[in-house]
């Protein structure tokens, strides 16, 4: 926990003294910024950001690496990031970099990493561009100075990444060679494959939705160096990125698509779809895929020509433990259904069981739609309608036709069930035997409540050596949506066994995320170490949201995960860990998802654990992912020619 004293004392001693004492004073700051987030958060509350900034002025100086690296750290709050910004440090950083002057690799490293932690939103990468930035960022991309050059090369690499966020930075990134630059480095000779993997991923970031890009990239050849990297042993985080790379290429670009396959992409990506190649890799190649076979006939023709294409897709689906990769596979296989050629193909592949498995298996939405519609799709041949028949694929239909889940859903299982001519006398019957099933289950409902309530709260008294009620489970469904008595019991489970406060004055998910210091300590009475619980709670969600792709959801994928710790400079073997991590505090052997709950439950450890990433440079022992829990309440941190449901390649 930061002595807040001493916080002020160096705030004040920095802002006053001469500046042949400032050296020490920013040192002192420095050290203790590296040593916390909570010291990091603390310097910026209590006003040494203004005054830091204040000293980036001569590359020469000490004190101008010192408040560079101070500030490096500060960087990991999201309050700090936005008065780094106000204060006018991106110009000053930015500066620094003039052309001409060589800075030592520890500034340049320092200056690139809050930059890079600046560059979250399009405001803070737009004022970099217009202060000249990314040119002076590109040439640190050809740094060889030292024995540090491959740090600055990647940290440079990687914020030219974070900057593609903004389009116009995607445009000057382009008309200043950067991407030139990039895929220069792909196939220089002793590049790290840490660095390259960050090269990579930066070159699928400048591609993605942006056709001037996708274009120049295939005029500058840099769609053969991508698909030689699918080739290289090991398959590892670089296969991973050069997959996700040709998939960001190929989005919404015809030409591109058929330049892949003519590249010799496909029969590559269907090897990396095998038993033996990690999952992380086999989920971008069969995205790649679906992106792939969109729209494309040729592209589906040269996956099907593979002959252990269909087979590898229709594995996943089976037994794959990522749902994700599960939901593309079906997405690659649906897209292939919307060509009647194909359709006994994918019919002694064994797709019919399969996706008649999808229906009621527990899948997510998107999943049961993309089945639904390519059972629809298949439905419109004979020897088809026989399979999904014989595969028990209508009562799982009908019971979908009654749960109603989404609007696209049931669109896809209508037209299912019209071209597997169900008649009306069997559709009668099999909903009625769901109705009195319904009932029956209806009826021991009570009594098989009370049982699990009994084994609960046994199980608990167990556990704790006293007895105690069990506390019903959060729902699945997004924070701002939780109810006052959901957010009553999530905030009981990181200490705050007083909800009160929260229930008398209504307080729901929504609600809590917009409380302020003043609201939280003066209507709401809570004490300090509350109204700091309260704020962890915030920041946890705002982390929590901002590694989603589609923000607002109510759970996050672990892939997901895997991509946001990729994104701010994690290594494979971080984010292997990391995601072992996940698993283990929240002891679950399979782990496609979680909620804002569990996430909540290891966001201590997560921040724990990226801290000792960031600043150990020898070995560490990441802190035990079994007392997860514990940090998080501690108080220190037919039709004759039916149309073809469309898949989406989106």
């Amino acid at each position: 926990m930061a002595d807040e004293q001493v916080v002020k004392q160096l705030v004040d001693r920095l802002s006053t003294e001469e500046s042949s004492a400032q050296q020490l004073t920013a040192e002192e700051i420095k050290e203790l910024a590296q040593s916390s987030l909570e010291y990091a958060t603390a310097f910026g509350q209590h006003g040494a950001i203004e005054p830091l900034v204040g000293l980036l002025d001569d590359p020469s100086k000490p004190t101008t690496l010192l408040s560079a690296q101070a500030l490096a750290c500060m960087v990991a709050c999201e309050p700090c990031c936005s008065q780094i910004r106000d204060a006018g440090a991106i110009s000053s950083l930015v500066a620094l970099l003039q052309p001409g002057v060589e800075l030592p690799s520890d500034l340049l490293k320092a200056v690139l990493k809050v930059l890079l932690g600046l560059a979250h939103d399009e405001l803070s990468c737009d004022a970099i561009q217009q202060a000249s930035g990314i040119p002076r960022i590109i040439k640190l991309l050809e740094y060889a100075k030292d024995d540090q050059a491959a740090e600055v090369q990647q940290a440079a690499a990687l914020l030219l990444g974070q900057l593609g966020i903004s389009d116009v930075c995607k445009a000057a990134i382009k008309n200043s060679f950067g991407i030139v630059t990039l895929l220069k480095m792909i196939g220089r000779l002793g590049l790290d494959r840490s660095s390259k993997e960050v090269v990579v991923r930066t070159i699928s970031v400048l591609a993605v939705d942006n056709e001037v890009n996708q274009d120049h990239i295939r005029e500058q050849y840099g769609i053969p160096a991508l698909v030689k990297l699918l080739e290289a042993t090991p398959f590892d985080g670089v296969t991973a990125a050069a997959a996700d790379a040709l998939r960001a290429l190929a989005m919404n670009n015809d030409t591109n698509k058929t330049a892949i396959r003519e590249a010799w992409a496909v029969p590559l990506l269907v090897k990396l779809l095998g038993s033996e190649v990690d999952m992380a890799v086999t989920e971008k190649a069969v995205d790649c895929l679906r992106i792939l076979t969109t729209g494309n006939e040729a592209n589906k023709v040269a996956l099907l020509t593979s002959a252990s294409g269909l087979p590898c897709l229709v594995r996943l689906m089976e037994t794959s433990p990522d749902q994700l990769v599960i939901e593309r596979a079906a997405a690659v296989v649906g897209n292939l259904s919307t060509n009647d050629q194909f359709f006994s193909a994918i019919r002694e592949a064994g797709a019919i069981q399969r996706l008649v498995r999808l229906l009621d298996s527990g899948s997510t939405h998107r999943t049961t739609e993309i089945a639904a519609k390519t059972l629809a799709n298949l439905a419109s041949e004979s020897s088809n309608r026989k399979g999904i028949r014989l595969a028990g694929g209508v009562p799982p239909l009908m019971r979908l036709l009654m749960d109603r889940p989404s609007e696209q859903v049931m669109i896809a299982v209508d037209e299912a069930l019209r071209r597997l001519e169900i008649s009306a006398p069997e559709r009668n019957a099999i909903l009625e035997a769901f109705r009195y099933a319904d009932a029956r289950n209806a009826a021991a409902m009570p009594s098989a409540v009370a049982a699990a309530q009994q084994e609960a709260a046994a199980a608990a008294e167990a556990a704790d050596g006293h007895q105690q009620a069990a506390a019903p489970a959060l729902t699945s469904k997004p924070f701002t949506r939780y109810t006052v008595a959901e957010t009553v019991q999530l905030l009981s489970e990181i200490g705050i066994r007083d909800g009160s406060p929260f229930e008398t004055n209504g307080i729901t998910g929504g609600d809590l995320l917009d409380l302020d210091d003043e609201e939280l300590k003066e209507d709401l009475h809570l004490t300090n170490l509350q109204a700091k619980k309260i704020r962890r709670v915030q920041s946890a969600f705002d982390m929590f949201n901002r590694m989603m792709q589609t923000p607002g959801k109510a759970e996050l994928t672990l892939t997901e995960l895997r991509n946001f710790l990729t994104s701010v400079g994690r290594a494979e073997s971080d984010t292997a860990a990391i995601a072992n991590g996940f698993k283990q505090g929240l002891q679950k052997q399979n782990l496609a998802t979680f909620t804002f709950a569990e996430f909540l439950q290891c966001y201590q450890w997560l921040l724990k654990t990226l801290h000792l990433m960031e600043h150990s440079h020898e070995g560490f022992e990441l802190p035990r992912a079994n007392s997860m829990r514990g940090l998080s309440a501690s108080s220190s941190l037919t039709d004759a020619s039916p149309q073809p449901l469309a898949q989406n390649g989106n």
